[in-house]
């Protein structure tokens, strides 16, 4: 059977046309795939690519969205890319008929491509429903995630650590109230929501790659719809709490929010979480994924491991080097460059940070 990779560029009107088809032809419904999303909160569509990899008679299609970066080491060019996946759950989508085998054919040809167009390395985040099997690559294990099953009310309530039902309990007293906006969500929504996530990113002196306009939140609700719910709580009519969900068939994520922190003691960030999975409950969604922590078990991290203290899964991502000795020269040219800046040379062995080269600080 013949099989065939083709490379579409989403940074082009024709790929992005293109990738649209494919998405929708295969009823891929992963938030995360989305175009709108890639450009607002990954970075853009610049350099954006998709490998497509179908058999001859379409029994089965893989489609994998990534950035083809070129690689410059200290502000200097070089002739050389490596390739990175969106942020969040993405890497390669397979269709659902596809076998093992297939999927090493798809590597095997992705691998190929690499090596003839000056490819050094690859970083995959990979999602959590393990379209990390067969990679060809290393699969390494970098945080734990929180993906909650939603389970019946009664059971989901008492599965809830104390310190959680404790907290919900004191909101039903200070008397909170949520809404769940989802399709056609109206503007003051919307602007609700931002006025509390910005006041948020501001608290918490959040870095510039999370302070999006309002016209980015507007548009992205608009045209994607079906993938965007907002929860937020409210004190007396007053919006205290507010988080943007995306959707999925079958999951809802926890993705962006904020909290007023004159209202922390009303513990409106628990009521908020519990409301936003009754919300999926009724939808019949299947989990909520809350997702990790910015450390390896951090305080962020336990705190939403107290809503399914049994539902914590791995999350992975895909570290390849295609051209061992371009790397290991790009390795020592960045090495000579952060001594030069007062830094330490690079250490071959730290698996924190890929590729390793562009650890400049």
């Amino acid at each position: 059977m013949k099989q065939m990779l083709t490379i579409y560029k989403l940074y082009t009107k024709e790929g992005i046309d293109n990738y649209k088809l494919l998405l929708s032809s295969l009823g891929i419904n992963n938030p995360y795939y989305l175009p709108d999303y890639i450009n607002v909160f990954s970075g853009g569509l610049e350099n954006l690519i998709c490998f497509s990899f179908i058999s001859d008679e379409n029994n089965f299609i893989v489609i994998m969205p990534g950035y083809l970066r070129p690689i410059a080491i200290g502000g200097e060019k070089t002739d050389y890319f490596d390739f990175i996946t969106p942020y969040g759950y993405t890497g390669p989508f397979f269709s659902a008929n596809i076998r093992d085998l297939d999927i090493c054919e798809f590597w095997k040809n992705v691998d190929q491509w690499y090596l003839d167009n000056n490819v050094v390395t690859e970083f995959i985040r990979f999602n959590l429903s393990g379209n990390y099997n067969e990679y060809s690559g290393d699969v390494v294990p970098t945080m734990l995630n929180v993906k909650g099953k939603i389970i019946d009310e009664e059971s989901q309530w008492v599965s809830f650590d104390h310190k959680v039902r404790k907290n919900i309990n004191k909101a039903k007293r200070e008397n909170l109230t949520s809404e769940v906006h989802y399709k056609n969500i109206e503007e003051d929504k919307i602007l609700e929501f931002y006025d509390i996530y910005m006041l948020t990113m501001k608290r918490t002196n959040a870095t510039v790659n999370f302070l999006y306009s309002f016209d980015d939140f507007k548009n992205f609700i608009n045209y994607n719809e079906k993938h965007v719910a907002i929860c937020t709580v409210y004190f007396e009519a007053i919006p205290i709490s507010s988080e943007l969900l995306l959707v999925s068939e079958e999951m809802i994520y926890s993705f962006l929010g904020g909290t007023d922190e004159n209202y922390f003691e009303k513990r409106p960030n628990d009521f908020l979480k519990v409301e936003a999975l009754n919300w999926a409950r009724f939808k019949n969604k299947k989990y909520y994924v809350l997702g990790g922590g910015y450390g390896f078990e951090d305080g962020i991290f336990k705190y939403k491991k107290s809503f399914f203290p049994n539902d914590v899964v791995s999350y992975y991502t895909g570290r390849k080097i295609i051209n061992q000795k371009i790397y290991d020269q790009f390795i020592e040219k960045a090495s000579e460059l952060r001594v030069l800046s007062g830094n330490e040379k690079l250490n071959r062995t730290d698996t924190s940070f890929f590729p390793l080269y562009n650890k400049l600080n």
